[in-house]
């Protein structure tokens, strides 16, 4: 019969020992009791192929005399079920519990030569746990002190990291994981003191063994428990007093063999075990009988199974209760065995005589590798993060949301935007023309130079900021001894890495005199009130562009930035310019009433907009507001936006005041014209204007819009630059032509306005400081900024934005005078309807509050 079905009882044993997926349950694995005169042979034949294989233990002669004999071969120091198993690529299973058991046992038969008095001592003898003490150290101490050991140390280490490391990391980015300066390195402090405290006292755990032997307190012999606060030796002692203990052992080894096994919660190389353990009793003897017995008897105590398979040779008187079968029947002995599992043994007969050819067993090490993969990833993995966040863009750089932010000149490190490349190279080439034997100053650029998404205006305010930089750059080092370079810092879509990338013009400016200051900001969010935090810790010029948020600069609680000059007109002044429309008439209407005005607000999920907000209170929370109780509509997306003005139609709304970014406008203005009725208008604030002058430029005026907006400068040069009217603006819209022949109409001309003269701010705050100290060591970013307060207010400084002055407000820095115009985007028409003009000035009789006075277009173009 074996051999006409050898092969398929390879195949049965195969499928016992192959361990199930991952996500299955160890099943419980019996005893198969070979009956019959060959029986001896036939386990040994059934078993050769798995030999070498996986973990496996055949004992003969004297390891069968007795249960502790059996188990110390197979789980003692030298036991062969903890042999390292080739090919497997996994620690071999480790037997703590047992060989302390095994250990103490010992003891028993080691009475010292001078010792006096009954041996093993009593427990609660003095000398008998002075005794023990001194040989709990000494065999811990060479247990410990070998290289075998020390590789089980490193390994233990291991498989803490791969806990603990991902944890620490979590834990540093759940605190805020920016570095931007010492303070916000502490998550990362904290984060790297759990990964180490954590590595470490897990990996001292499992190498001596704390780990695993808390089961002492709690196993089911309850008289042989290790007792609170018990120490191990006299555990150890109170063991060795017991003349009976081979249920403790079987026990003890049966837990580690599942401990090896278990599917623990954090990474152990039990989730890479893919076979289970072969113990062969060939010839059981008295030892293997007795052993057998005692398996049964803690197997029926506890109900656990071990994870280990057992061939066992034997005749009729071992104990078996299930019926004896031929051995070709075995799958259908286990089969029932299975569905029932009445008792531990399954027993068959064996009565032919040849047994060659069984088969040849092949383990797939597929397991392990999953299993190593996931250790490789959980230890190695933050640290790649980490490294690619860091060191993968470049120096300077770092890597968010697939964007390399920060501060660097070599554009292959950022790689921005197409759009924006001709602009950038042009930079450098003009950086590069700078005069070396003239004293160099930098000025940075703080925005975005790359982006994630496709579409949005971002780039375009980015590209006109830029091209509006680059033409003073290049007129102002021409005629000047002083030389200006420009040096990039991404702040990545949306600002998100505003505040790295200011960290890094921190960083860069300590200890250079010749940094002036940074222009853009042009965002107003969190992110960027970070940024200003830092650059104004460092005393560093910042020019905003097109940042109107009143709160943008308010980083010390309620007091603002001393080192932020704005180039625009605030949103106070915005929201005094909309109240005047809307009191005058909107085209096409007349006074609007405050409950006909509905707030459309945009509130992100993480709330780091400052500028719908901002721009909705200087409508409503101002003193003496006259829409104060207009009532607000509030959304995070595009969805909601456009249930929330359904709503605001069917609420009565006659004007729909939009507070939020241009990447809803296509939403809003859809909406409202299939939801609400033909005389409900739209009043948007500045955000909308470039997004609009895209629409515009794109020459498809059918379907354009109808819509009215308040803008920072006149629009209608937003397309070709035909409304330059003076000498500044005539300059920026030569330099577009010439870098931007074929995509000047995508550059924001108020971005590049404002860009120009934030530039030429600094650059008249140098000629203040060359007029009256030369010094080499002079500070440029200090004295800029203590010529920039009051610059111009004995003669207005002639820029793109018409003239402009900073006060001599200790705090408050906004260039005035500015101007801000009502538009109206009409169907049919390609430019802009001019609407309405105000002029934003500072109060004489108030210096706090800004003097707004307005003025009304005809309502025909």
């Amino acid at each position: 019969m074996i051999a006409a079905d050898q092969r398929r009882l390879h195949g049965v044993l195969e499928g016992l020992l192959r361990r199930p997926s991952f996500w299955r349950r160890d099943p419980a694995l019996p005893v198969l009791l070979l009956v019959g005169e060959q029986s001896p042979a036939a386990a040994l034949a059934l078993a050769e192929p798995f030999k070498g294989s996986l973990p496996y233990a055949a004992p003969a002669g004297e390891e069968l005399k007795d249960v502790a004999a059996l188990v110390n071969a197979l789980a003692g120091e030298n036991g062969d079920l903890g042999a390292s198993v080739g090919g497997s690529f996994l620690p071999a299973p480790r037997f703590p519990l047992a060989q302390f058991v095994l250990w103490a046992r010992e003891q028993r038969a080691l009475r010292p030569e001078d010792w006096t008095g009954v041996w093993p001592p009593a427990p609660e003898s003095r000398k008998g746990q002075d005794e023990f003490r001194a040989r709990y150290r000494k065999w811990r101490w060479e247990r410990y002190g070998e290289r075998r050991v020390r590789r089980t140390a490193a390994d233990f280490v291991v498989r803490a990291a791969t806990t603990w490391v991902p944890l620490g990391m979590a834990v540093a980015l759940l605190a805020g994981w920016d570095v931007v300066d010492l303070l916000s390195l502490i998550p990362w402090v904290v984060g790297l003191i759990v990964a180490a405290a954590g590595t470490a006292v897990q990996a001292a755990l499992s190498i001596r063994g704390t780990f695993f032997s808390g089961w002492f307190r709690r196993h089911r012999y309850e008289n042989l428990r290790r007792k609170r606060f018990e120490s191990r030796h006299k555990y150890a002692l109170r063991l060795a007093a017991v003349p009976d203990l081979d249920e403790l052992l079987v026990y003890a080894m049966f837990q580690d063999l599942r401990q090896a096994y278990q599917k623990w919660f954090i990474p152990w190389p039990s989730w890479g075990r893919g076979w289970y353990c072969l113990l062969v009793l060939a010839e059981p003897g008295t030892g293997g009988t007795r052993f057998l017995s005692v398996m049964r008897d803690v197997i029926a105590d506890t109900g656990i199974y071990p994870p280990m398979l057992v061939l066992a040779a034997g005749d009729a008187p071992l104990p078996a209760t299930p019926p004896v079968r031929p051995l070709e029947r075995l799958p259908e002995a286990i089969d029932d065995w299975r569905a029932q599992v009445p008792d531990l043994f399954i027993p068959v007969t064996v009565n032919e005589s040849e047994l060659s050819d069984i088969g040849v067993f092949r383990p797939t090490p597929l397991r392990a590798f999953g299993y190593w993969a996931v250790v490789a990833l959980l230890a190695f993995g933050p640290l790649a993060v980490v490294g690619r966040t860091w060191i993968g863009c470049g120096g300077g750089l770092r890597e968010v949301a697939g964007q390399c932010v920060g501060l660097s000149d070599d554009l292959n490190e950022i790689d921005p935007d197409p759009l924006l490349a001709p602009v950038l190279e042009r930079i450098q080439r003009q950086n590069r023309d700078v005069e070396d034997n003239q004293r160099v100053i930098t000025v940075f650029y703080l925005g975005p130079l790359t982006t994630n998404r496709s579409g949005g205006d971002q780039i375009s305010g980015s590209m006109g900021e830029l091209a509006g930089i680059a033409a003073l750059q290049l007129a102002y080092n021409r005629l000047h001894s002083w030389q200006i370079r420009v040096e990039f810092a991404n702040a990545g879509q949306d600002f998100v890495s505003a505040a790295y990338a200011a960290q890094m013009i921190k960083d860069r400016a300590a200890g250079d005199p010749d940094i002036a200051g940074a222009i853009g900001f042009a965002w107003s969010r969190i992110e960027t009130q970070d940024a200003i935090r830092l650059l104004s810790d460092a005393h560093m010029p910042m020019l905003s562009t097109t940042n109107t948020a009143d709160t943008t600069p308010l980083v010390y609680g309620r007091k603002p930035s001393p080192s932020f000059f704005r180039m625009a007109a605030p949103n106070s002044a915005q929201a005094k310019a909309a109240e005047y429309w809307l009191r005058q008439g909107l085209p096409g209407g007349s006074k609007v009433p405050t409950d006909k005005v509905a707030i459309l607000l945009e509130v992100d999920e993480l709330k780091r907009e400052l500028y719908s907000q901002d721009l909705a209170d200087g409508l409503t929370k101002r003193p003496g507001a006259l829409y104060a109780k207009a009532r607000q509509y509030v959304f995070r997306d595009g969805d909601q936006l456009a249930a929330q003005v359904d709503q605001a139609c069917q609420d009565g709304a006659a004007v729909l005041f939009y507070t939020g970014r241009s990447s809803y406008l296509g939403t809003l203005m859809d909406t409202k014209e299939h939801q609400c009725d033909g005389a409900v208008r739209v009043l948007a604030g500045d955000e909308v204007t470039g997004r609009l002058s895209q629409i515009l430029a794109d020459g498809s005026s059918v379907n354009n819009p109808e819509i009215s907006f308040i803008a920072l400068n006149d629009a209608r040069a937003e397309q070709d630059g035909s409304g330059a009217i003076n000498d500044t603006q005539r300059e920026i819209e030569a330099w577009i032509r010439d870098v931007l022949p074929e995509r000047g109409r995508s550059v924001s001309r108020v971005h590049a306005r404002m860009g120009y003269d934030a530039l030429l701010a600094i650059t008249s705050a140098i000629d203040q400081i060359k007029a009256t100290n030369v010094d080499p060591a002079v500070n440029i970013a200090q004295s800029v900024a203590y010529n920039l307060r009051g610059l111009g207010v004995d003669g207005h400084i002639q820029g793109a934005t018409g003239s402009f002055y900073f006060s001599t407000d200790a705090d408050f820095h906004t260039a005035l005078p500015r101007e801000l115009w009502l538009f109206s985007s009409e169907r049919g028409q390609a430019v802009p309807v001019l609407r309405g003009k105000c002029t934003v000035d500072s109060n004489k009789s108030d210096p706090a509050e800004l003097d707004v006075s307005c003025t009304t277009e005809p309502a025909t173009p």
